[in-house]
């Protein structure tokens, strides 16, 4: 078996709550942050800085490890990466396509209990969506395309779907797809840490 030539560690950070999250509801696709969600936030982020700047001065020197920030280009994704982005002082988010969800289709705005379990939609797309195979697809694009330049850098993916850690899970940890689609962004067992090598 050939030996991987080089290693990218990825850190994973989820988006902040749209209205389709907060009603549970499957994500439609262009929804926004909830404003007040955005507001929240930028709240509590100002009070630590006012309560302890030297700490918040060192964490934001430890998130200067990031060499690039990456993300899904629709609303709710990169509203919440810019936020985080700002936040720390990183570079502007890079929105990539490839990077979004898998289409739920005629589910999006719905509950998501109306849906099968995810495992059941590996090659038979979503009416009038994706796959989850499709989905792969574009994130192993993105990985072999964008990621080998950051050899031994690590890279941060903001204001990320559920899908990344589904797709960082097969791509990174070898877990088959038809489990990895199973895994929940709430379960504390979950990583937020993937090397991806290549």
């Amino acid at each position: 078996m050939e030996e991987p030539m080089g290693i990218v560690p990825l850190y994973v950070w989820g988006h902040f709550q749209s209205a389709d999250n907060r009603d549970r509801l499957v994500s439609r696709t262009e929804q926004p942050v909830l404003p007040e969600v955005i507001e929240e936030h930028r709240t509590h982020f100002q009070r630590m800085q006012d309560q302890d700047s030297y700490l918040m001065g060192r964490i934001v020197r430890v998130f200067r490890i990031f060499k690039g920030v990456y993300c899904p280009p629709t609303p709710r994704h990169i509203e919440s990466a810019r936020l985080i982005c700002e936040w720390f002082k990183l570079p502007a988010p890079i929105p990539d396509a490839r990077l979004n969800n898998v289409d739920y289709g005629q589910f999006k705005g719905q509950p998501s209990s109306v849906m099968k379990p995810r495992h059941e939609y590996i090659e038979t797309p979503y009416p009038g969506g994706d796959s989850w195979s499709q989905c792969l697809d574009r994130w192993r694009s993105f990985f072999k395309e964008v990621l080998p330049p950051y050899n031994g850098q690590p890279v941060l993916l903001a204001g990320q779907s559920g899908a990344a850690i589904r797709m960082c899970a097969h791509l990174c940890d070898g877990t088959k797809l038809s489990e990895a689609v199973d895994l929940e962004l709430t379960d504390p067992k979950v990583p937020w840490v993937y090397f991806y090598k290549f």
